[in-house]
């Protein structure tokens, strides 16, 4: 049966258009799986390390303990005193939230489901590398120090992978905070519980209890050492392959007990995460679009079995250097602070609420810095600006150029080093072979992508917008790469007069930063210290020249700053859509900007940009993406351009036509903007249908 598996793998993949087990830093911890006992490999006997202040305790004396802290009791009786209602029905009411929420770690389970991970996990993909390294540094720390994981969140799939890992390498199972999503489908939400999700609520509001018994879960499993605690502080799944700001509730959660000196310090872990091909392409693509996702259901996973028939290829796995928080705070909290009020109620000071958030974006920045660069991301770069087809050997071309500016910006790119880039080229068509394919006469174009079961009455339109998002779902895996020199360069490329001094130069960086500050992620406070970097770094690589304070635009202006500038221009041209829209609403009787929903207004727009596009008057279908829609509006809001105002307990929104004129007018001097015919912005014409849903 081992040689029968072991001739199956070796026909699946061409040796040489593979890498080896070990490859650089990284170790394929897939291929033993291909050639050995998977049964055996489940029911292996684990020597785990274990913290050493810990006390063993099952899931049910852990929940015990948490009904039973102080804090959950001074909830208990804060609740009893606002609500009126018996302490019986309250601690019913908390026992209920516990219950919802904790996880059952067992390792019958584990050993169980690790068995049909395993099958899935060879069906789907080639390799699944894990840099050895940052295991070995785990695995010297779990004795001594509490350990919180922050993966990157871009699929389903990274939880599963990173409990495969730890199982892999003989080290304690994490607990993961999971969404309520998977409570509701049957068994496979069991399963998960299981093997270590605990369930939270995306959002508490002002549920006070909620609030106590989730933060006393997770601290009491902290302070004791039960299990690394797992969680995404990006909050929920990227569905664009960027990353998002960060959520800083948890990571507030999980950090109290060092502040108020539970504990003498916790190791911080992040953890990147990379795909060659998203399990979710298609779903994503059709959900920025405004399609519901279906809700997840065991039916529904097992609809999708035909899955398993495709190829994923390779999965990175990059664990990054531990971070310790006593080092890490030294010198800029003082956790003296906390002496003077009971250590359940008293709320973080600004110094720690100041370093959590820092430490939010270190996360994400760090993500990014370990990410793997797959040559199909640099091909959706380029094909994104071909979109009527290029030759496969100018795509090679293009692709090669595109690689030598990430390796000149410290990326680190999976590009076999023996093969050519056309050969390179033709196995990564083969793997994306639902968007791409190569013609008869060698052009390298899209495929009709057949959109979800579930995205009923969808149009020509949304399909071919379908077909767009969904390559510029890997072509973003490289934006932040690029996004800090590029706000330099689409200025240069920009501009009509002859020379540009560095102040103005840094006016327009810090203006676009704001504009895509919800699009991609800058740590606040550092636009100066960035600005500076980024210039310094496209005069040494680059070709932009200085001279006296001074960019000089004709020598200054090239290929790069020109493919810069086609790279963002659908995110700028999407805000200034945007503005036109805006700057499109009627006033009411009074005078006043109709004010709108979020929801509605982001809808409206987006279905300006499908007339638009209908009319051929822009040609970028991304510039269609909610997501996008809904950070332009965010970032409008804080920058003055939008007003916020609460009516019924719902939030509308409305512009501020002089702000957001001078915004738009700003905005268009990075583009070339289209002329927009009046009809166009007729919101009422029922010749367009765009099923747009938040």
């Amino acid at each position: 049966m081992a040689e029968q598996s072991r001739n199956s793998w070796i026909s699946k993949d061409d040796p040489k258009l593979v890498s080896s087990r070990q490859k650089d830093m990284f170790e394929d911890i897939l291929e033993e799986r291909k050639l050995n006992s998977d049964l055996r490999y489940c029911f292996k006997t684990r020597d785990e390390p274990k913290f050493k202040l810990n006390k063993a305790r099952t899931p049910a004396q852990i929940k015990e303990h948490v009904l039973n802290s102080d804090r959950v009791q001074y909830a208990i009786e804060q609740a009893c005193m606002e609500t009126k209602l018996p302490k019986s029905d309250v601690t019913a009411e908390a026992c209920a939230i516990l219950d919802e929420m904790a996880h059952n770690l067992r390792m019958g389970a584990v050993r169980s489901f690790a068995f049909g991970l395993i099958k899935i996990f060879k069906a789907l993909y080639q390799r699944i590398y894990v840099n050895v390294d940052g295991i070995q540094k785990i695995r010297g720390m779990v004795k001594e120090y509490p350990i919180l994981l922050m993966p990157s969140h871009r699929s389903y799939m990274d939880f599963l992978l990173m409990s495969y890992v730890f199982y892999h390498y003989d080290l304690p199972l994490p607990v993961i905070a999971a969404a309520m999503d998977f409570l509701g489908m049957q068994f496979v939400g069991w399963l998960l519980r299981n093997s270590g999700a605990f369930y939270i609520r995306r959002s508490f509001g002002d549920d006070h209890l909620y609030w106590a018994v989730f933060t006393e879960y997770v601290q009491t499993q902290i302070c004791n050492g039960d299990a690394p605690i797992e969680f995404y502080v990006e909050g929920t799944r990227s569905r664009t392959s960027k990353s998002y700001t960060p959520k800083f509730g948890m990571l507030s959660a999980a950090l109290e007990p060092y502040f108020k000196s539970h504990i003498p310090d916790i190791m911080v872990v992040p953890v990147s995460i990379s795909y060659d091909r998203i399990l979710e392409e298609s779903l994503y693509a059709y959900e920025l679009l405004g399609v519901p996702k279906p809700k997840e259901s065991t039916s529904g996973l097992l609809k999708a079995r035909k899955i398993l028939e495709e190829d994923f290829g390779n999965i990175h796995i990059y664990f990054g250097e531990p971070i310790s928080i006593r080092k890490y705070s030294e010198g800029l909290v003082d956790r003296s602070l906390h002496n003077l009020a009971p250590r359940y109620i008293a709320s973080l000071t600004n110094q720690e609420q100041d370093l959590i958030k820092k430490l939010g974006h270190h996360m994400i920045l760090t993500h990014q810095k370990h990410m793997v660069v797959s040559p199909w991301s640099m091909m959706a770069a380029v094909l994104m600006q071909s979109q009527g087809g290029i030759s496969l050997r100018q795509l090679a071309k293009e692709v090669e150029w595109v690689k030598r500016q990430a390796s000149n910006m410290g990326a680190y790119i999976d590009w076999p080093a023996s093969e050519s880039a056309e050969t390179v080229l033709r196995a990564n068509i083969k793997l994306h072979h639902n968007i791409v394919r190569v013609a008869e006469d060698d052009v390298v174009e899209l495929v009709r992508v057949a959109p979800p079961a579930h995205a009923k009455a969808t149009d020509a339109l949304m399909i071919t917008a379908g077909q767009h998002l969904m390559l510029s779902l890997y072509r973003n895996h490289i934006l932040h790469v690029f996004v800090r020199p590029a706000m330099i360069a689409i200025s240069v490329n920009t501009c009509n007069e002859e020379k540009l001094t560095l102040d103005d130069l840094y006016n327009k960086y810090s203006f676009l930063e704001q504009l895509l500050s919800k699009d991609f992620v800058f740590v606040p406070g550092h636009t100066k210290d960035d600005f500076e970097l980024s210039l310094r770094t496209l005069t040494h690589t680059s070709g932009v020249v200085l001279e006296e304070n001074e960019v000089v635009i004709g020598k200054s202006t090239n290929k790069l700053t020109t493919f810069y500038s086609q790279m963002f221009e659908p995110f700028l041209l999407g805000y200034w859509i945007l503005c036109q829209y805006l700057l499109s609403n009627h006033p009411s009787v009074a005078g006043k900007p109709l004010a709108k929903t979020q929801k509605i207004l982001v809808k409206e727009a987006q279905m300006m940009t499908a007339r638009l596009l209908q009319e051929g008057v822009v040609k970028h279908y991304e510039v269609l993406s909610l997501d996008m829609m809904n950070n332009g509006l965010h970032a409008l809001y804080h920058m003055g351009g939008v007003s916020k105002e609460r009516r019924d307990g719902s939030v509308y929104m409305y512009p501020n036509t002089r702000q957001l004129s001078n915004i738009t007018d700003q905005l268009a001097k990075f583009i070339d903007v289209p002329r927009l015919p009046s009809v166009s912005i007729n919101l009422h014409s029922k010749t367009v249908t765009v099923n747009a849903k938040l």
